[in-house]
């Protein structure tokens, strides 16, 4: 397997503009959103700290990415933030937070990601566009 965590040098840089600085803390809308286990997760319902990365899309292997793609910032960076918080899930486990990554892909194409990377953790789906 290739390193995941390898990006081409030439990506531009994503800018943090702060617009999601006010978020910390916040409670979470009751939006149900598909998973990668068969189940519908509720957000507002989640017990405790919860971190919800969203992402705009998983590679599959041999499957071009879109044209375009490396030129948008943070765009080629989803597999190793999946792999990122898989490697460090025992961690925010053990500080009783739980971690699911959104997009807008199908929960079907989604599992493929959970088992080829081992996420310990569940993908959850907008691909409707209708919750995000």
């Amino acid at each position: 397997m290739d390193n995941l965590q390898d990006l081409p040098h030439d990506l531009p840089v994503p800018i943090d503009d702060g617009a999601c600085n006010h978020l910390s803390g916040q409670f979470l809308p009751a939006i149900v959103l598909s998973s990668t286990q068969g189940r519908s997760v509720d957000l507002s319902a989640i017990p405790g700290q919860v971190v919800i990365y969203c992402y705009p899309m998983t590679g599959q292997p041999g499957v071009p990415l879109p044209s375009g793609w490396d030129e948008i910032p943070g765009a080629r960076g989803c597999t190793p933030q999946s792999c990122s918080f898989r490697d460090h899930h025992q961690e925010l486990s053990q500080l009783k937070t739980q971690v699911f990554g959104l997009s807008t892909q199908s929960s079907e194409y989604q599992k493929e990601a959970v088992e080829r990377l081992h996420l310990p953790f569940e993908l959850l789906s907008d691909q409707d566009l209708t919750r995000c």
